[in-house]
């Protein structure tokens, strides 16, 4: 999809509000860990500012972008049985499960994944080892609902081969895990209806049939946790699942991941207290500062992973802009995508990371490892088109973004209100520089085809 023909409400996000995947509990506050090993591994993930989320798994393999449509109520297009099936909830769950005798995902190849983020300027990615149907991408003793089981024609440990290969590109990784199971008998038990996200019998009146659950769980966790290696985060999904209704265990669970990894950060989704490490908002990017570590999951095509072959991708243009405003805004950005059923990536997502990346190369140093402000200088545009203007430290140093409204970075003559000796656009262009008294004006010409500015002022604030 090229820029001239972008039209934002074609990416609507699914609905998840109303299907109850995105309710948050009462907020007391964001609560930063007191252990010292994640508390610095919590600063250092600050300074990674872009991941890749990688969403693929059984529902790939028939069109679909995740596990929703076994969610019996209709909320959208996302809870909408498979195209062409014609039966009723129960033979649904059946035949949902039977397509694992045909994913192939002939097509997957983790290296080139991994190639492309790492030269997209991406720095960790988070993958679904299991969503909220069950089925695992990796090679559990729990369950024969995986990739590796013999009736499933894909015989891959996936997880392993993106854990390799990512690492392999200097990437980190990290662990999505759905709390939610609607394959096990002690979630979802079949012999009863079931209405919608939540366990369908009285947790309360059978606690030790959801302990085996939680159990079961914290069996899984363990595994990915000790066989595939470092892992910087434990992102965890299905955030109805929590006390006092549903208790994971949550305690529990976080000392056993970090008696395996020390240090690794928690994220309980949607679950705020010591174990939600930095908040996640799903499909939106706050429109001001937050003082607490945070990470918008956004998609790069609609939904988060591609549906068909040749999916359309938002053009570059935007996830950069996405980028400034949420570094600026004290944020990271993870950016969500994932193959379709063969395992290919949308050849506009291919597209996009080649073409982030050559922005990358020229302007990421004036992205990673920097630090929004509360209070930034003001800063005034006199003339030229419309940008929206940024800024942010790194250690002595001060950058000023500025984002187009065009898609394009224009002639621009800036005044910000501080004394600023020189200044330098990445990636190239020109800045005149005028100080008079306490405030400078900044001339600014981009290069030819500049998606937006970068521009390293001489020294940060006083």
């Amino acid at each position: 999809m090229t820029d001239e023909f972008f039209d934002e409400a074609n990416f609507a996000p699914d609905a998840l509000e109303a299907a109850g995947a995105l309710s948050p509990t009462f907020d007391p506050g964001y609560e930063y860990p007191s252990d010292p090993q994640v508390a610095r591994a919590l600063e250092h993930w600050r300074d990674l500012k872009l991941g890749v989320i990688i969403h693929w798994g059984l529902y790939s393999s028939f069109g679909q972008a995740g596990s929703w449509s076994l969610h019996r109520e209709s909320l959208g297009d996302f809870t909408d049985k498979a195209y062409g099936f014609d039966g009723d909830d129960a033979a649904y769950h059946r035949w949902y499960f039977e397509r694992r005798h045909h994913f192939n995902g002939d097509d997957f190849d983790a290296a080139h994944w991994a190639k492309l983020c790492a030269q997209a300027g991406m720095k960790y990615v988070v993958f679904t080892t299991k969503h909220h149907d069950g089925f695992a991408l990796y090679d559990t003793k729990y369950s024969n609902l995986k990739t590796t089981a013999e009736d499933c024609p894909l015989q891959r440990d996936i997880f392993r081969e993106v854990t390799d290969s990512f690492r392999a590109e200097g990437l980190e990784t990290g662990v999505y895990f759905s709390k939610a199971d609607w394959a096990r008998p002690d979630y979802w038990d079949l012999a009863q209806p079931v209405t919608d996200r939540f366990p369908n019998y009285d947790v309360a009146a059978d606690p030790e049939r959801w302990d085996r659950f939680v159990q079961f769980s914290h069996d899984q966790v363990r595994e990915l946790l000790t066989g595939y290696g470092p892992m910087n985060v434990l992102w965890l999904d299905a955030g109805w699942v929590r006390a006092p209704e549903l208790d994971f265990k949550i305690d529990e669970l976080a000392a056993m991941a970090r008696s395996i990894q020390p240090g690794i950060l928690m994220v309980d989704r949607e679950v705020h207290g010591p174990h939600e490490n930095y908040r996640t908002p799903e499909q939106e990017i706050p429109d001001r500062y937050l003082d607490y570590p945070w990470e918008s999951c956004v998609t790069w095509t609609r939904s988060w992973c591609s549906e068909r072959k040749d999916d359309p991708a938002k053009p570059t243009h935007v996830i950069v802009a996405n980028l400034l405003r949420i570094v600026a805004r004290g944020g990271n950005y993870l950016v969500g995508f994932g193959p379709d059923a063969t395992g290919a990536l949308s050849a506009h997502v291919e597209r996009g990371l080649k073409e982030l990346g050559a922005w990358m190369d020229a302007h990421g140093s004036g992205i990673h490892g920097t630090r929004a402000v509360s209070q930034p200088p003001s800063i005034t545009q006199t003339s030229g088109l419309t940008h929206e203007w940024l800024y942010v430290v790194k250690g002595n140093e001060a950058y000023l973004y500025g984002v187009p409204d065009s898609g394009r970075a224009s002639n621009a003559s800036v005044t910000i209100d501080q004394p600023i000796p020189s200044a330098q656009i990445l990636g190239g262009g020109s800045a005149a520089v005028v100080v008079e008294g306490g405030a400078t004006t900044l001339e600014l010409t981009p290069s030819p085809d500049e998606l937006a500015y970068v521009v390293k002022l001489d020294a940060a604030a006083e």
